[in-house]
């Protein structure tokens, strides 16, 4: 039988305890046709406990999981989610409620621009360790380091690919770039 993982970001609109010291999440998240879609998400214990180490004010979960089939007691089917990697943040969020990583530019940006535009030619580039100590630097800061560097052009990622990758992860739609001439 086939796993297959998601990834929810967010924040949950329901947590509680289980019998068995495991954490349930509960969360609501859009869907292309402008619906909603609920996610439980349950969290071993231990995993918990790692997670939330000094945590304070937490706003916002980036999970990762394996999808299950479930049925509730009175039939209804649904999905659950099992977590294999969980961070957990406390970031700023602009009048809108969206993630605001940028009220600080970063020295040498050029311009705020959305993250679709940019082109990255190095998907499969593995930037697992880069990528996580952006991730703790803007946990940390509420901010970019350095902006993403692209060419002037066809805005190819020249350089930042960790910084683009967790911005991606953190589900930040507007980025700080840098135009480089080559």
């Amino acid at each position: 039988m086939n796993k297959s993982e998601i990834i929810i970001k967010g924040l949950p609109v329901k947590t509680n305890r289980l019998e068995s010291g495991d954490v349930n999440l509960l969360f609501k998240i859009g869907t292309y046709d402008n619906m909603e879609s609920v996610y439980r998400v349950v969290v071993k214990k231990d995993y918990w406990r790692d997670a939330v180490v000094g945590m304070e004010d937490v706003n916002y979960f980036v999970i990762k999981g394996e999808l299950k089939a479930c049925v509730n007691r009175t039939g209804t089917p649904f999905i659950s989610v099992e977590a294999t990697s969980i961070k957990i943040f406390h970031l700023l969020k602009d009048e809108n409620g969206q993630i605001d990583l940028n009220y600080e530019m970063p020295t040498g940006t050029d311009e705020i621009m959305d993250i679709t535009k940019l082109v990255n030619e190095n998907e499969g580039m593995s930037l697992k360790r880069s990528k996580n100590k952006a991730l703790n630097y803007m946990k940390n800061n509420n901010k970019f380091n350095k902006p993403i560097v692209v060419k002037k052009g066809s805005l190819v990622i020249v350089s930042g690919h960790d910084q683009y990758a967790a911005a991606q992860e953190l589900g930040i739609n507007n980025v700080p770039v840098s135009y480089s001439d080559s």
